[in-house]
């Protein structure tokens, strides 16, 4: 889940040490993922932008012999502390440190919106992937964060969060370049009781984003400088709780096209 900038993979390094306070796995979505890319065991898929190795680890909990791959150093360190049997490997998703055709799947989670260059990144995705093999990128795209609630009280963090989000086609055209097929796009709705506190981990409840801890970890309410309308926005949203007016506000905002997705390519 890390960022491929300098200036937020400093962030993921400053926060690594209480990340899993709050990022863990959702189970659900783990399965999900090993489920998607369809790999035979023993052959390998590598994790990347691994953080703190939570997704890497759900899923080689389900039989996916599975390598986490981070820019961020103490991040790759907890990974280790956690799950000393699994391999975590240091390194840039433009240039991965791996042979060519060394893995049957690749993944990421809520990393796309990082990165700085798609075609190189998934160039390189392409390059490691054995023919036939999938990479699953769970993400939000745009569309569907404009839906989140969460623009009624924080307009400009989720206007820079949404711009920095690529869109369905930006993705497909990207994938397309390096030799991949978009092959299905599959929603996934935030848990009534979410365990892994991404962006949208209240859609359910809006009190979560009142636990600075919460918001600590989630890269949108940490590294876009709008402390003055965070505050401003959880005022409002405490008011709307308060008189019962939240309901309203969250009924003005469609859930029809899913609030996060998983976007499946696969290598001719």
């Amino acid at each position: 889940m890390t960022d491929y900038t300098r200036s937020s993979n400093a962030i993921y390094d400053r926060i690594g040490s209480g990340y899993d306070r709050t990022r863990r796995a959702d189970p659900t979505l783990a399965a999900e993922i090993a489920k998607l890319l369809n790999v035979t065991f023993p052959e390998p898929v590598l994790d990347i932008g691994c953080g703190t190795g939570n997704y890497t680890i759900a899923v080689a909990d389900r039989r996916v012999v599975t390598i986490g791959l981070d820019q961020s150093t103490l991040m790759l360190r907890r990974a280790h502390v956690k799950e000393p049997r699994l391999s975590w490997v240091g390194g840039d998703a433009e240039a991965l440190p791996f042979a060519d055709g060394s893995f049957a799947g690749a993944f990421c989670t809520m990393t796309l919106h990082h990165l700085r260059d798609f075609d190189a990144v998934f160039s390189e995705i392409a390059r490691v992937l054995k023919p036939g093999g999938r990479f699953v990128a769970f993400t939000a795209l745009p569309e569907q964060a404009r839906q989140f609630w969460l623009n009624a009280y924080f307009p400009e963090l989720m206007r820079r969060a949404v711009e920095r989000m690529p869109g369905r086609a930006r993705i497909e055209n990207s994938l397309a370049t390096a030799g991949l097929r978009l092959s299905q796009v599959v929603p996934f709705n935030v848990p009534a009781q979410p365990v892994d506190f991404v962006l949208y981990c209240g859609k359910h409840k809006p009190e979560l984003y009142f636990d600075a801890k919460v918001r600590g970890n989630i890269f949108a309410f940490t590294a876009l400088d709008l402390g003055q309308e965070i505050g401003e926005g959880l005022a409002r949203l405490d008011a709307d709780l308060e008189s019962g007016r939240f309901a309203e506000i969250r009924a003005g905002f469609s859930e029809a096209q899913g609030d996060y997705v998983l976007l499946v390519a696969e290598k001719a």
